[in-house]
């Protein structure tokens, strides 16, 4: 797999099950991605922050309906596909799948919210820092982050296309991922996410690799 797919993460260290105390952890339901969506993770995490917020939702719906994509092309002068700031590029369901960032996943929750009568808005709250990430937990607000896979730092690879709306060259990352943020305790914190389900994570290692990954981050209330 090329963007979010099913890497399994670190078994020790980094994750654990442990249930350590928490100052805070929402009670979300988990949302996989699996079978379905091996490259969704934001479509799959959006549908679980809405679903947490009482509004029914399908990711399929979400990755197909809503949130802007565009397919990755191959011409003579090489391959061609959107920036990811702009639309997830590529197909979920495939390989050839990779990602979105803030931007189209909040126009598509947008759309949708809007089109089921919803109040509620998506925001982008890319640059929050930790103890703003606090703030919105306490306040009854999951957030969804990007971060890395196993959170080490990101990674590049070989695969480039060309942006269709710039003509610049992108080199995607290789192993970015978006989860939800629904807990912090002493030293942990805890992810919906849509690989795993339910799982802590070392507080401090989900900062740096947050941080890595321009600390993008998107709240619906």
């Amino acid at each position: 797999m090329i963007g979010c797919g099913a890497v399994m993460l670190l078994a020790f260290g980094i994750y654990s099950r442990a249930r350590p105390h928490f100052d805070v952890h929402l009670p979300m339901r988990p949302i996989l991605q699996q079978p379905e969506l091996p490259n969704g993770c934001e479509a799959t995490s959006l549908a679980a922050l809405l679903e947490y917020k009482g509004v029914p939702v399908n990711k399929l719906d979400l990755a197909y309906a809503y949130i802007p994509r565009e397919d990755l092309t191959d011409t003579l002068d090489g391959r061609t596909g959107p920036d990811p700031e702009r639309a997830y590029a590529g197909d979920p369901a495939t390989g050839l799948g990779f990602y979105c960032f803030v931007p189209p996943l909040a126009r598509g929750a947008n759309r949708y919210l809007q089109e089921q009568g919803s109040p509620l808005r998506a925001y982008d709250i890319t640059g929050v820092t930790a103890d703003g990430l606090v703030q919105y937990l306490r306040g009854g607000d999951p957030v969804v982050v990007w971060i890395t896979r196993d959170l080490t730092a990101p990674r590049t690879g070989q695969f480039i296309w060309t942006l269709s709306d710039t003509g610049a060259e992108y080199v995607p990352y290789v192993n970015l991922h978006c989860v939800v943020l629904i807990g912090w305790g002493r030293g942990v914190c805890v992810l919906m996410d849509p690989l795993e389900g339910i799982r802590t994570a070392d507080q401090q290692a989900f900062l740096e690799s947050f941080s890595g990954m321009g600390r993008r981050a998107l709240v619906v209330h």
